[in-house]
């Protein structure tokens, strides 16, 4: 548009960011997963996820072949301190929360019907590894968390435990 003044990114960008806590919080529209999306200005229709740009405001262009990964697990915050350049296989490594069909409530222990006891194990490179059976959630969950460690490279959650 002729005599209409385009605004930089970056203003536009940070103008949606609260930074009154530890996560800066993307105030502006979402995608339905949770993740911050800002259009990327005339004349492009791109829309672009507002963490990976807080992040390449803060370092410069993402590296080929890597993601940025929140390393807070807050898919709202674009805290560039909360972000990391990493692989898809390392972003998968450092996920919180539980899957779907969990019940036990702890991430990667299940029920056991047939041995009545807490089962514990974790994904790495497609394979499904085992950590044993246990009487109590409490050791499994400990079990569990050996095991990441000792698979995971990138799981931050389990490595501040």
């Amino acid at each position: 548009m002729r005599g209409r003044k385009q605004i930089p990114m970056a203003e536009r960008f940070w103008a949606k960011v609260d930074k009154s806590g530890d996560c800066w919080e993307w105030t502006g529209s979402k995608s339905s997963n949770g993740y911050g999306n800002i259009g990327a200005g005339a004349p492009s229709k791109k829309v672009l996820s507002a963490h990976r740009l807080s992040y390449e405001l803060a370092n410069g262009t993402t590296p080929d072949g890597l993601v940025i990964d929140h390393k807070c697990h807050n898919r709202g915050c674009v805290n560039p301190d909360h972000l990391q350049a990493v692989p898809q296989k390392q972003n998968g490594e450092n996920r919180g929360g539980l899957n779907t069909d969990n019940t036990s409530g702890v991430r990667g222990v299940f029920w056991n019907k047939g041995v009545r006891k807490f089962e514990a194990r974790a994904g790495h490179n497609g394979k499904l590894h085992y950590a044993g059976i246990y009487s109590t959630r409490a050791e499994a969950e400990a079990a569990v968390i050996a095991l990441r460690n000792r698979l995971h490279t990138n799981n931050l959650m389990d490595r501040a435990s």
